[in-house]
């Protein structure tokens, strides 16, 4: 096998990696080592400080990936999300084509980083015009008069201008799929989100094991939400619920296992509802802990408005512990099968029928047992990272690595 830079015989990926606080970041730096074992693997990234190794995959930094032309020519994966972790890899899914694995059918937030963010609304309205011609203009010139729906987000996710580039596209839904499927478009490859390996790792804790060692109640339930706290994750929502449970268990405790997004007023939602005493929230979390917290929990409550699309690898993590969890009725999570979730049905009055789905589960130690045991099962069965693995290498067999180019 050929060292890492030998012309035409790797693969090249521009991604986030650890340090960076990406889901997208960990999910890549557990494929890459694995795509690493039969071919080169140059791994791209905006800054190498603090990026650990990883098995046979040579990180290099942006600016050093522009002094390597021996590169260019190489097979290009770019791991695609929607923030400015992966401004890099949505460049260059633009200046150099190749096979995209989007992560988020909507890139919205990411273009209007990229540009309001900076100060440049000229280049705002450009790629709302590239996409959607005048209808783009009006939208964003009245955007800049101060007029703007924040759903006009995700009714616009502005991924046109990567799918019109990309030789392929991997996505981990059927919800996502449809998303971005179009007439004359590229093909596209439905590969779920893997199982991070990290998980096997946490088999022989107990729930009471991982209660001790992150100091929480022995007895009583608890109730979980992990990961980046935002808004779509309908904490608030959780909150109303928690709030309408909290009268019949008074020892019931809500875990936001997560840093808060400035966006979300956890503060006011608490005092509003009074349940500053019922309520802990943890800020970011290494994985180990952000493993053990899915470990001392009794209820995972993973939910998402709008549905933009994304899958969640908070979700896949907890489901592979075996943590019983209520999800969405509709879009990636009612994929699952229904034995290893509880859907949440989309309809008015959402607050009181999560709080009577959260009670009933909350109180049945039996009906938890088995959807945790068929979650867990269902995703080491279905969800390998060596299944994942498997499904880039035929990806990067069928399509390519597209036209050799300068970036």
């Amino acid at each position: 096998m050929s060292r890492p830079g030998a012309p035409g015989e790797g693969l090249v990926v521009f991604t986030p990696l650890p340090p960076a606080r990406s889901g997208v970041a960990s999910y890549a730096a557990e494929l890459l080592p694995d795509l690493a074992r039969d071919l080169p693997v140059v791994a791209v990234v905006a800054q190498h400080r603090g990026v650990p190794p990883l098995p046979g995959v040579e990180v290099l930094p942006l600016l050093a990936y522009r002094q390597r032309p021996d590169l260019w020519a190489w097979p290009h994966l770019h791991q695609v999300g929607n923030s400015l972790d992966h401004a890099h890899a949505y460049g260059a899914a633009l200046r150099r084509p190749g096979i995209v694995t989007l992560h988020d059918p909507v890139l919205h937030h990411l273009v209007e980083a990229l540009t309001l963010g900076q100060g440049r609304p000229a280049a705002y309205e450009a790629a709302l015009v590239a996409e959607h011609g005048e209808a783009g203009r009006r939208i964003a010139r009245r955007r800049a008069a101060g007029l703007f729906d924040p759903m006009l987000r995700f009714l616009l996710p502005l991924h046109g201008q990567v799918l019109a580039r990309a030789h392929g596209v991997i996505l981990h839904s059927r919800f996502a799929a449809g998303r971005v499927r179009r007439p004359g478009g590229p093909p596209l490859r439905i590969v779920p989100h893997h199982l991070s390996p990290a998980v096997a790792r946490f088999d022989g804790l107990d729930q009471a094991a991982a209660r001790a060692q992150l100091g929480l109640p022995a007895r009583g339930p608890i109730l979980l939400s992990l990961g980046h706290a935002t808004p779509a994750k309908r904490i608030d929502l959780v909150l109303e619920a928690v709030a309408r449970l909290v009268p019949a268990m008074p020892d019931l405790l809500y875990l936001v296992a997560g840093a808060p997004d400035p966006a979300l007023d956890l503060p006011g939602l608490l005092a509003r509802l009074g349940l500053q005493g019922r309520v802990r929230v943890t800020g970011w979390l290494s994985e180990d802990d952000f493993l053990r917290h899915a470990r001392a929990a009794d209820l995972l409550v993973n939910l998402r408005h709008p549905l933009a699309g994304e899958s969640s690898g908070a979700l896949v993590r907890a489901l592979g512990l075996g943590l019983p969890a209520v999800v969405d009725g509709a879009g990636p999570a009612a994929e699952l099968p229904p034995a290893a979730v509880t859907w949440l049905p989309p309809g008015p009055e959402p607050a009181p029928r999560l709080a009577a789905l959260l009670a009933a589960l909350l109180r049945d130690p039996d009906r938890r047992a088995a959807q945790g045991a068929a979650a867990r099962a269902h995703l080491r069965r279905h969800c390998s990272l060596e299944a994942s693995a498997r499904a880039y290498r035929a990806a990067i067999a069928d399509w390519g690595g597209g036209r050799p180019a300068a970036p």
